[in-house]
Formats: C-alpha cells, structure tokens, sequence
C-alpha cells in the first residue's frame, strides 16, 4: 500500500526570482506556515528545500528552489543557483521524473529577467519537455485579481512565455476571503496541470575520462556547444557565463 502511494506522488518545481514568494505560495496552498519566509532570512534557499504537499487525495513534492537573478548583475550567485537547479534535475530523475513547473512571479512590469528565468527552466533545463503553469503573487490590492493578467497577457506573450494555465493570488492570510480564493486557484492549478507521468530532464553525467578530456582541452561535448550557444541568445548570457553554465547543466 506504501508503495502504491509513493506512486502517486507527483514532483513539482518551484522556480523564480527572489523576492517573487516562493516561500509564501508554498504556505498558501499547504494552509499553514511550513516553509520559512523573506523575513525570516537575508537568502531564505540557499540551494533547494522539499515540502510534501497533500490536498484532495493527492500528494505533491514540492521543491522550492534558490531564487535565480539577473546574471548581468550577480553573475556569481547566478551560477550557483543553476548549479544546484541543476543538481536538483538530475536528483529528481533518480526518483522518477518532473511532473510539473511552477514559474513564481510578483506583480509588476513584465521583463527580460522574467523572460530568461522562464527560458531557463523549461527551454534549457527541462528542453520544453515538463508541463509549466505561472502564479502571480501580491495582488491583493487589486479588486479583481485575475485583472493582472487580462492587463498583462499580452506583454508576457510578447516576451514569448507560454504557459499551460495560470493563477493570480494573494498569499496574505489578512486578506481572508481572496486568500482562500487564492489557496483553490492554486491547487486546482497543480492538479490540473501536474503531469500524471512524471519527466526525465535526461541530462549525462560526464564519466571521469570525460571530465579528464575536458580539463586539458582534449575534448569538447558538442551538445555543450549547442547549449552554450542557446544560453547565450535566449538567455542573453555573455559567453564566459554561458560557457560555465553549459558545463555545470552537463557534467556538474
């Protein structure tokens, strides 16, 4: 019986930049404090942290990932934070794949960095191949939250982010009736769009006579050159980032 419901579990992934209220959409659909919060910590996930999730029968892993930042400005962390997305990716193909991604976003002018997070996740790491849906956060103030996006919509098209469904929220709990609102919005959010056969992102570990080859420039991967080339133009990364990147999604 334990293992059929270890079957059930879907993985999810939670991703965006920090600040967006990652921590707080977590406490929102769980409906109680479980996940610590900004004003907890200066840099509340530092890599990633698990929540198990359960509503309506069903229950979720839900991995709450390293806030990730425009790279023209913290390019250091930026690549950390990859780094361990990456890692995440692969720790997740050995327990079954990625059902869902959820693209954490805070209210406000629709941007290139939200563009390159998008791309990131689903284009470059997961290489289009995991459902994707988007949760606008802070809207409280607005009286009709789902007004964000019948504003927005166009401009995140213009930005070519294309998700399968999305929500506009609150995570305020004094906000009382939007808040539960906001907490049914995203729950049937995840249990529409969360894949019922979970996806492997399938990228290689390098063995040790690769990572040989690569240290002394004997050889070079050239699915790391395809990916180096696309982090640069999707992603607008400068090409000794891109280069670093690309090593870490493929080997690290």
């Amino acid at each position: 019986m334990a293992g059929q419901s270890a079957n059930r579990t879907k993985n999810i992934v939670l991703f965006g930049a920090m600040g967006a209220g990652k921590s707080s959409l977590i406490n929102l659909v769980a409906d109680k404090r479980i996940a610590k919060t900004g004003s907890d910590f200066k840099r509340c996930t530092l890599t990633w942290t698990k929540y198990v999730l359960s509503f309506e029968g069903e229950q979720y892993n839900v991995f709450d990932t390293m806030g990730i930042e425009n790279p023209e400005l913290e390019p250091r962390e930026y690549h950390t934070a990859i780094k361990n997305a990456s890692r995440l990716l692969r720790a997740l193909d050995s327990c079954g794949g990625t059902s869902l991604l959820v693209h954490c976003v805070r209210k406000g002018r629709v941007s290139s960095a939200l563009q390159s997070n998008y791309q990131l996740f689903l284009e470059v790491l997961y290489q289009r191949r995991v459902p994707i849906v988007m949760v606008v956060t802070c809207l409280e103030d607005e009286d009709d939250m789902e007004g964000w996006w019948t504003r927005n919509r166009e401009e995140v098209e213009r930005f070519q982010i294309v998700v399968q469904g999305h929500a506009c929220v609150t995570t305020l709990t004094e906000a009382d009736a939007k808040y539960r609102a906001s907490r049914e919005a995203v729950r049937n959010l995840i249990r529409e769009h969360a894949s019922v056969t979970p996806v492997l992102a399938g990228w290689k570990q390098g063995s040790i006579v690769g990572a040989f080859m690569r240290q002394f420039r004997l050889h070079r991967d050239p699915e790391e050159k395809t990916l180096q080339k696309k982090l640069e133009v999707q992603c607008s990364m400068k090409t000794g980032l891109a280069s670093k990147v690309a090593k870490t999604i493929m080997y690290t």
